[in-house]
This record gives structure tokens, sequence and C-alpha cells, in this order.
């Protein structure tokens, strides 16, 4: 087997999103949402919940039998996600034989980008997602509406493996936290369009479609009790580069 090169390529998430597919065949599941704790079920996992580790989650094999062990979570996306990471963690020896990886070589910072691309791919399977991503103009809400295992942020990340040029960011009460491009290049600061389209869907508690500069800002609100998030989707609308130094950047 050839040596380990650490990178996200396109032959890893492609590798990722074709166990994805084998896994869901294996369990007869077709049609989304992908409940994770029932995929578990079906591919002879057993699932236990210790409220004593400090990780959401964590694969053994007991008496020969994988077993996840869970970290009891009040957010049913958070435990999706963990049970779909285990299954991913389990499976990532079929990742690396694709890849021709020897897994003795893995770092443990690989194999857990491994699992967590198999995660989104189970429980946002590529093709399915990305066609409907495209039918609801990428809304998160609509998309959240059929996922409804995934949560709002990874419907919004998971879009970046598209190919459209595509800026993700994740506010929290009103505070920049992740900004993510599918782009070439860094993401860029801010720009005012975004601001104001944040800054409007905080106040109002709507959805809120900007266009400016040369690109659209979809932007999100999703509040609960002593939470506000907002995220954004960022998109060119036209020939102009919306990494254009020219480009007028919030403060």
């Amino acid at each position: 087997m050839t040596s380990l090169v650490l990178s996200e390529s396109q032959s890893l998430i492609s590798a990722c999103d074709e166990v994805a597919e084998e896994l869901l065949a294996e369990a007869g599941w077709s049609d989304p949402p992908v409940d994770a704790f029932q995929l578990a079920a079906e591919l002879g996992y057993e699932i236990a919940f210790d409220a004593r580790q400090q990780e959401r989650g964590r694969f053994k094999r007991l008496a020969g039998r994988p077993t996840m062990f869970l970290s009891p979570d009040d957010r049913p996306e958070r435990l999706q996600w963990a049970a779909a990471h285990e299954i991913g963690e389990s499976a990532a020896w079929r990742v690396f034989e694709i890849l021709d990886l020897d897994p003795e070589l893995a770092e443990t910072d690989f194999r857990e980008t491994v699992a967590a691309h198999l995660a989104s791919a189970l429980l946002l399977p590529r093709q399915q997602f990305e066609a409907d991503v495209v039918r609801h103009d990428g809304d998160v809400p609509a998309l959240k509406a059929k996922y409804a295992t995934a949560s709002h942020e990874l419907i919004l990340t998971s879009q970046l493996r598209m190919e459209t040029l595509m800026l993700a960011s994740v506010f929290d009460h009103g505070e920049l936290r992740r900004r993510r491009t599918n782009g070439r290049l860094a993401p860029p600061p801010l720009m005012t369009v975004e601001r104001q389209a944040q800054l409007r869907a905080h106040a109002t508690g709507r959805p809120v479609v900007l266009t400016g500069r040369g690109v659209r800002v979809q932007a999100w609100p999703v509040h609960e009790a002593g939470w506000k998030r907002e995220l954004l989707r960022t998109t060119p609308v036209d020939d102009e580069n919306p990494l254009d130094p020219e480009l007028e950047y919030a403060e």
C-alpha cells in the first residue's frame, strides 16, 4: 500500500461518498432523513450511553460485536452526528482500502477526517442532497425539513462540497464565529452586504436575501431561547469577482 498523505482531496471525499452509499444500501436505506440510530441497528451495532465519558462517542468491540458508546445530549442532531461518526469510525478501513492506504500509517487526525466525512455523507447522502440543494436554491430551512437529523450548520457547510463558488458564515449572538469557502483563496473579510443581511435576520427573526456588489447573500436565523444564531450563504451573481479587494467590506 502507498504511504499516507494527509489531505482532504477529491479522491478522499469520493471514497467516503462511495462507502456511505454502500453502508446505506446494506441497511436498506433509500430516502432521507437518515436516522443514524436505526442505521446502526440495521448494520448490527449495539448502542450504549455513558455519561462519564468526555468525548461525544467512542467505538469498541465487545465480544466481537461492534458497540458505540455515546455521551447523552439534549440536542438530537448532536446525538445523530455522534452515532453517524462512530459508524464512520468503524467503517474507515473501507475508505483506506479504496485509496490503497495502509491503516497502520494513519494518523489520528486523518482517521478523524475520514470518520467526519463519512458521518456527513451518511446523514446527507451526496447525490440526493446536492439535487435538493439545487431544487431548493440552497435554502437551509427547506433542506432541514427533509434532512431533519442533520444540523442547520451541517446542511449549510455541506453545500461547500458543490462546484458553485460559495461562502458559508456562522454568527452567534451577532459575532462571526466560523467562515469557510470552497474557493481556492482564503475567505475574504466580511462584506457590508453580508453584515446587513445578518443584522436584519438577527433583528427580525426572518430569512433575508440581499444582493449587491456582485454577490447574493441568503441569511437564515436559527433562534431559540437564550441563543441567536444566523447562517449566511454567499454566492456570486454576475461576472464581478466577489473576492475583489475593491469591494466594500464591513468593519
